[in-house]
């Protein structure tokens, strides 16, 4: 090896350890039911497995009841959908399994040999599956540096491999959550991109091939990942003049493009020959309702949203952005390829309709492009390193987002974490940004948009109290007390409790003026669905429909068996009319579970003047 590799190396060596302690500290294949390495997506694109080669089942599917009782892989089935004649089509498609299926074939050898179930989803399955992962993640990290080397300094290299697996979400991926496709699609992507980079530089069939079947692979593993042809049909171009010879070159090596294409073709017909087999037709949508926004693609939110913006979870990639510049003064052949993928990908994964793609950490749909964005974040770092105090200054913030990606990876998995998968809101990540101990009751800013900082300058008037001493409806009780005799119970047949209703002409608030809702509640089974928890609500209604409301979830907050008094503030709107009505009560959200409430009581809060 030549010494001045050695830092690339030596990063390479530490960072792929790094991947496997990670993994180790949390193993999911110990996990069980909805947490383990086969659960929810995965559960879905591992299906085929089984159903094929242990089950002998592909299309009717008898297995999965009994499976589900055991194993709780999800909330509930949806993963394949039943067709009119009574097969079942799997929701998607079949690229995982075909990934999954060394790994699989290895864990059903394990279970027939030991004391497992040989079901396909015991441990030996479990573990060998998340093994395979980190296989593909390492394999991926070996595949970037083998590229970077081929353009950058050795220690640029050993940077941007750093940037990727401590200061991204591509670790949570490949490490933790590694049987998802994303990790998978960075490693297709980075060979895809090599492939590339050795086809032009000495052009040869066999090579055009594997690329074809890589880019193929890719596209049955997510459909849309068909637009990785872009980097191979544009390497090169930087000028009119680049375009027509690239034109003449695909020409003249045309068998090359033909097996390419070939490539491409004998995956997909992969898929389409299973979709003829059981959809009875070769081109089947499988995803149902959900669909594209192609004319309102969400690109706002999916950059800088708090509920799952890229660069609010994964802000060290922003030296990626600006490392177009440099890409384009110095490596312009590269420039119009990636900046052309980034920017088409970028449309279609945030003109999907669920453009925060379920529970996830960060915008994880884009983990697989950074096999691609390594070449402007290498641009950057090799202009950094030119300039000694800009590269202080720099590698300073990059170590500083690479602890908050770790933090929020701990946050993401750890039982006391704090993180949400799918409902982040402003407040709340300021709430727990950068903490590894974060408040139970901080998680009522998931739906409180905001809080009074400070009561200077302001005055309280109560409005509205009920302690349930002498409530006329007939459901107090004295089991649970939290002051007097008595309490409200709320239970399966009575859902809401009395509350404060009142106009707003008759509160007549000054401008910026709030309103502060408490109870004090109490249950003593926890209620795990996070829609069937009991909600402290606050509403505005116009014209009998409500145009702005908090409906704030209890038992997010607490625990079973003690008193808690919940509160939180609202800002009355500014543009209220005089008809509008205001309504506060706590509603048990559909539940059957029992919930104790007392002390109902609502305050205005306005400036002194």
């Amino acid at each position: 090896m030549k010494q001045r590799n050695l830092i690339s190396f030596s990063a390479l060596i530490i960072l792929s350890y790094v991947v496997i302690r990670v993994a180790f500290l949390y193993p999911k294949w110990e996990k069980s039911h909805t947490e383990a390495t086969v659960s929810w997506d995965v559960f879905g694109y591992y299906l085929y497995l089984p159903a094929a080669i242990i089950y002998d089942d592909l299309g009717g599917l008898g297995f999965k009841d009994e499976i589900f009782e055991k194993y709780h892989p999800a909330g509930d089935f949806h993963h394949a959908v039943q067709q009119p004649d009574g097969k079942w089509v799997m929701k998607y498609p079949v690229g995982m399994a075909i990934l999954y299926l060394p790994f699989f074939l290895i864990g059903h050898i394990i279970a027939l040999s030991g004391s497992w179930p040989a079901d396909g989803f015991s441990w030996p399955y479990q573990f060998a599956i998340s093994m395979g992962m980190i296989f593909y993640a390492c394999m991926g990290l070996v595949l970037v540096r083998k590229i970077l080397l081929r353009y950058f300094e050795d220690i640029v290299a050993a940077i941007v491999l750093g940037v990727i697996v401590l200061g991204t979400n591509w670790l949570n991926y490949a490490a933790i959550d590694g049987a998802m496709p994303h990790n998978s699609l960075f490693t297709i992507y980075a060979l895809v991109l090599l492939l590339t980079i050795i086809w032009h530089e000495n052009p040869r069939r066999w090579v055009a091939f594997v690329m074809g079947l890589a880019i193929g692979l890719a596209t049955i593993v997510r459909p849309t990942e068909l637009m990785s042809i872009l980097i191979p049909l544009l390497w090169g171009i930087k000028n009119k003049h680049t375009f027509t010879e690239k034109i003449h070159l695909l020409l003249r090596r045309y068998p090359d493009v033909l097996l390419l294409g070939g490539g491409i073709f004998l995956m997909g017909m992969m898929q389409m020959i299973y979709w003829k087999m059981y959809a009875g037709s070769f081109l089947h949508y499988s995803y149902g309702e959900f669909g594209f926004h192609w004319l309102h693609p969400h690109i706002k939110e999916g950059f800088f949203s708090f509920r799952k913006g890229w660069l609010l979870y994964t802000p060290i990639m922003v030296f990626a952005l600006l490392g177009f510049v440099p890409l384009f003064t110095r490596h312009r052949e590269k420039f119009l390829p990636v900046l052309a993928y980034f920017l088409i990908n970028v449309y279609v994964v945030f003109a999907w309709e669920v453009w925060w793609y379920g529970g996830s950490f960060g915008a994880r749909a884009l983990v697989q492009s950074y096999a691609i964005l390594i070449l402007p974040l290498a641009a950057f770092v090799t202009a950094m390193l030119r300039n000694r105090m800009a590269a202080i200054a720099c590698v300073s913030l990059m170590v500083l987002f690479a602890d908050l990606n770790l933090v929020m990876t701990w946050q993401a998995h750890a039982k006391e974490g704090g993180w949400h998968s799918e409902a982040m809101t402003r407040a709340y990540y300021w709430k727990i940004l950068g903490s590894t101990n974060p408040r139970k009751e901080d998680k009522k800013f998931l739906d409180v948009r905001s809080e009074i900082r400070s009561m200077k300058g302001k005055q309280v008037r109560e409005l509205y109290f009920n302690d349930f001493e002498s409530d006329s409806t007939g459901n107090l009780t004295d089991r649970q007390v939290f002051s007097g005799k008595k309490a409200y119970l709320l239970n399966g047949e009575n859902q809401f409790s009395p509350g404060y209703e009142t106009t707003l002409a008759s509160l007549n608030p000054k401008p910026r003026s709030w309103v502060r809702v408490s109870a004090s509640v109490f249950f003593t089974q926890m209620v795990w669905d996070e829609w069937q928890m009991a909600q402290l609500s606050t509403i505005f209604f116009r014209d009998g429909a409500p145009y702005r409301e908090t409906t704030a979830r209890i038992q997010r907050v607490t625990d079973p068996w003690v008193w808690f008094d919940y509160h939180y503030e609202m800002r009355i709107p500014d543009n209220w009319q005089p008809g509008d009505v205001l309504k506060v009560y706590v509603w048990n959200a559909g539940s059957q579970t029992e919930l104790f409430v007392d002390d109902l009581k609502v305050e205005l809060i306005e400036p002194v003047k």
